[in-house]
């Protein structure tokens, strides 16, 4: 996996420092994940002699710990959807929620590079599953647009979110299609169409020729939108459609919004009812000074820019003789290259363009106008890649947009670049870009409404010296049953538990747990089948995950001591 192998590299300069890079290198970068991972760890610290416990290598969409109800996500989205919410009170909700819950939902997560170690590590073959596929997308002006999509089984018109990947980020099973083809897919009721960046080596091979930044990945963006309405085979699915993109493709989606506001289609009506930026580039050139600049993740992109360029280099044939080996330029010359590349090929395309106005046109506060689209920035302060001080803050204390109605920025303090599902875990990850795609997708509200069943399945009376802490589905291939797990902290099962929070740290002895099979057959209603596969088996986990709830008397279970519960769950993720 061409982003794991670099991975290494990056979190080899990061994590231990450019004097221990000899060390590491070392490492076969075709080992095992898990290898390396142990590796790493024991440099950064030599006490370490396991990572199984920090890292999972299938997600399973659970809590990265057992947290206190009012931190729950899916009972935050209760609250959420309890009434209908302006754009506005949207943001206010919550980023109030990530303010009094962040610390909680991160305790005892990985943070900073480790982060990106995490989110790198899960293992999720999704071209396995039965409803994800790739496909090519024919642009009116000769682009082709690799993509991945997923496709709920029914044909019911959904919203559509289409996410635009980062650098050198192709349609291909890579560690960030991975984690938001979960978050995106797995976790939300939504179809989605995940975009090749124009960096990555698909694009490249597919295209032959340079591009990068906002206003042609923006632009373009916008014309895949008006292609899927218009000629996708699967058109008639779409109630409304949501753009979405991560770090350089940040940058086409906050172009992307504005571009939105001022082409839209025929009719009138807007090519997207919202847009997310996800750990977004904003300003293009100071973005890539500060990267290649930086003497700890500096030399890493270097090095991934002229690998790329070397697999490439037979593919692009508007400049050629600029991609050679011997032409690239040191590490801190690198973003004026980039630049004089991107003009050079635009200029033997047809396209008037010098470097200068390459950069102006990519920067977003040079766009005339203010976007009014429904546009959310989702970023963390510890984003080591991607300097939140020039992007997102720059964003959220822009004198139009800290009190636009329609924009705002859930600046978050932990998650580096673009791991939220590593720092906060899967569902809390998932809940943020999942719940504004529904605050804005007024047509499909309705279908989201939570359904409730008795637990039928038997549970025996506990005492009140146990507390209900976490409930959690596995589903199995080819099995026809699936397993709750229920945990529960016992507070008199030895000295060290009696004064403990039960949602604080885990202290050995406390927990116990009771698993039950349940037939699948029963749980039909809520979306359960039996796994035709693995894969689709490790899909299903994460989505019960994350939609099902556990609720006494309309409240969590969790807290509790009770023996009588309903299952809760929202429709139409499978």
């Amino acid at each position: 996996m061409v982003f794991f192998r670099t991975a290494i590299i990056a979190l080899s300069f990061v994590v231990l420092g450019t004097d221990a890079l000899a060390q590491v290198s070392i490492i076969n970068q075709e080992q095992n994940e898990s290898d390396f991972l142990l590796e790493l760890t024991k440099a950064v610290d030599p006490t370490a002699t396991s990572v199984l416990g920090i890292f999972n290598q299938i997600p399973r969409a659970e809590n990265n710990k057992d947290v206190a109800p009012e931190c729950d996500p899916k009972f935050f989205e209760d609250q959420l959807f309890s009434k209908k919410r302006t754009t506005e009170e949207y943001f206010k909700v919550v980023k109030q929620f990530m303010a009094n819950c962040q610390s909680e939902l991160a305790y005892n997560s990985p943070r900073g590079i480790l982060s990106l170690a995490k989110m790198a590590l899960d293992d999720y073959k999704f071209f396995k599953h039965p409803q994800v596929k790739s496909i090519v997308i024919p642009l009116s002006n000769g682009v082709l647009v690799p993509a991945i999509v997923g496709l709920k089984q029914d044909s019911r018109p959904r919203p559509l979110v289409v996410m635009k990947c980062g650098v050198f980020c192709g349609a291909d099973q890579n560690a960030f299609m991975k984690t938001f083809l979960i978050q995106l897919f797995d976790l939300t009721p939504y179809n989605v169409v995940l975009l090749a960046n124009q960096t990555g080596l698909d694009y490249l091979i597919a295209n032959s020729h340079f591009s990068l930044g906002g206003w042609s990945e923006g632009f373009e963006s916008l014309m895949v939108g008006k292609w899927l309405r218009e000629k996708w085979e699967y058109r008639d699915r779409i109630s409304s459609m949501h753009l979405m993109g991560m770090s350089l493709g940040g940058n086409a989606a906050v172009f992307g919004a504005a571009f939105n506001d001022m082409y839209p289609m025929p009719n009138g009506q807007k090519v997207y009812s919202s847009a997310v930026a996800i750990c977004p580039v904003i300003s293009l050139r100071p973005t890539l000074e500060h990267l290649y600049s930086d003497d700890v993740i500096g030399p890493v992109f270097n090095i991934m820019t002229r690998s790329q360029f070397a697999k490439a280099r037979s593919y692009l044939t508007d400049i050629p003789e600029m991609v050679a080996a011997d032409q690239l330029p040191p590490r801190k010359q690198m973003p004026g290259y980039l630049g004089d590349m991107a003009s050079t090929s635009l200029q033997r395309r047809g396209v008037a363009s010098t470097s200068p106005d390459f950069f102006k046109s990519n920067n977003f506060w040079n766009l005339p106008g203010k976007v009014q689209t429904p546009l959310m920035v989702w970023a963390s302060k510890d984003d080591n890649v991607v300097s939140n001080k020039l992007n997102a803050q720059v964003f959220e204390h822009d004198d139009y947009y800290e009190s636009a109605p329609n924009a705002g920025v859930v600046n978050v303090n932990y998650g580096s670049h673009c791991a939220f599902s590593a720092a906060y875990g899967y569902q809390t990850a998932a809940l943020v870009l999942r719940s504004f795609v529904m605050a804005h997708s007024p047509e499909f509200v309705d279908h989201y409404k939570r359904t409730e069943m008795p637990w039928k399945f038997g549970f025996k009376k506990i005492s009140n010296v146990y507390q209900h802490v976490g409930q959690s589905w596995k589903f199995e291939e080819k099995s026809n049953t699936a397993t709750v797990t229920f945990r529960m902290f016992n507070f008199v099962a030895n000295k060290n538990c009696y004064f403990r929070n039960p949602f604080g740290d885990e202290v050995a002895g406390c927990v116990t747990t009771r698993e039950m099979d349940i037939p699948i057959s029963e749980i039909k209603a809520m979306g359960a089948r039996v796994p035709a596969n693995e894969v689709e088996a490790q899909a299903l986990t994460r989505e019960f995950n994350s939609k099902v709830e556990f609720l006494t008397d309309g409240k969590p279970l969790n807290g509790t001591s009770s023996s009588s519960f309903v299952l809760s769950w929202r429709p139409l993720f499978e």
